[in-house]
């Protein structure tokens, strides 16, 4: 009899242990573990910290909401400094040390690159990186989803912007000589040849470059109608300055390296306004007095909580964990990697309902999420929504 329950408690013992063993990584009664690396002593740390807000805020809201079937998020941000080295070695320790259950919304091509394969290999989810390079999503990775619309479908989507719309038919381009510049140029390239229409000039710089008269001069001489700046924010800056220096009224389009308030602020300080520059985006500009009533209760909040406006890169964090809240809600109280990925795959389209941005979806084929972004043009010093755009 003695031997019979001790034999029972030794299975019973047994059964508990490989349950225990069999539970998610990053997964307990009471939190879900997220994981996150962001530049907050770097280059772009500027970057970085809004973005960090906009990971707190969300989790935070979802917090004091109850959680996710009653399991709170804890995240776990490290610091990549905006360097490859530095941000695998904090991924390293995100997962043998915090044991993320998923990332959300690591920062920087050259960074979130670094560790794309390190976090797929262990077959962790990853989601939502700030930047638009096609690496997270070409080719196909179960365990990497994109969410941003690429340079490549944003320059695809300028094009066809101004040939369909305004009727322009010489277009021009000033490229940053990089893996950047080289793939929004071949955007422009492939969607003038749907329209039949050639790249009447295409102008390079090397990264760093701060005089760019020569660019803008070739430009003008070749009486463009619309230039297509493949650039970045000080060099957006440098160009529009240089067509404002020439008396050259020529449309100006950049893609969402210069969709921000840093543009249209550094234009001001150097004697001239940034009114008339288009750009793509993911979603409307936030600003405080938006006419969304959404951002403008966003700005509100994140105004009491952080004692400070957010801003574009605020509001990508809190998507981020907003889409991996909703898959995890759906997937229900037995949350496992491989359950939440089904399910992202099969949730069909994400709206996103606080900042008024493209819709997103992905599938068991294609984790690029977008195909679509917004055409803003600066109005009295703000970036203004003037329409949605889609080359497909």
């Amino acid at each position: 009899m003695k031997r019979a329950i001790l034999g029972t408690l030794v299975l019973l013992m047994g059964m508990g242990l490989a349950g225990f063993a069999m539970a998610e990584m990053g997964v307990t009664a009471d939190e879900i573990v997220i994981g996150s690396h962001q530049d907050l002593s770097g280059p772009i740390a500027g970057w970085g910290t809004q973005t960090k807000m906009g990971l707190e805020m969300r989790a935070r809201e979802i917090n004091e909401a109850g959680g996710i079937h009653g399991r709170k998020i804890r995240l776990v941000i490290e610091d990549n400094a905006y360097d490859p080295k530095k941000a695998i070695m904090v991924t390293n320790k995100m997962i043998t040390r915090d044991e993320v259950f998923a990332f959300v919304g690591n920062m920087g091509s050259p960074t979130a690159g670094a560790t794309k394969p390190i976090i797929s290999g262990k077959k962790i989810p990853q989601m939502f990186p700030l930047t638009a390079a096609s690496l997270f999503f070409e080719p196909y990775d179960r365990y990497s989803f994109g969410g941003w619309v690429p340079y490549y479908d944003q320059a695809r989507c300028i094009v066809k912007y101004f040939v369909e719309k305004k009727g322009t038919k010489k277009i021009g381009l000033m490229y940053q000589d990089d893996e950047m510049g080289a793939i929004m140029k071949k955007g422009v390239e492939d969607q003038l040849a749907v329209h039949k229409l050639p790249l009447v000039a295409a102008e390079s710089y090397k990264r760093g470059a701060t005089d760019f008269s020569s660019q803008i001069a070739k430009l003008k001489k070749a009486e463009v109608q619309l230039v297509v700046l493949a650039t970045v924010i000080r060099e957006t800056v440098g160009a529009l300055k240089e067509a404002k220096k020439l008396n050259w009224e020529v449309d100006m389009a950049g893609m969402t390296p210069a969709y921000t308030s840093y543009v249209v602020g550094l234009c001001l300080k150097a004697g001239f306004s940034a009114d008339g520059f288009y750009a793509t985006g993911q979603s409307p500009y936030i600003y405080p007095d938006s006419p969304l009533e959404s951002i403008r209760k966003f700005c509100a909040v994140h105004k009491q909580w952080f004692d400070k406006d957010p801003d574009i890169p605020t509001s990508a964090g809190y998507t981020g964990i907003d889409f991996f809240a909703k898959v995890a809600q759906k997937v229900g109280k037995d949350l496992t990697r491989e359950k939440w990925i089904d399910v992202a795959e099969s949730y069909g389209v994400y709206q996103d309902e606080f900042f008024g941005g493209v819709p997103l979806q992905f599938t068991t084929t294609n984790h690029q999420g977008t195909f679509e972004a917004i055409m803003s043009q600066v109005k009295d010093n703000k970036f203004v929504k003037i329409a949605d755009v889609s080359y497909r």
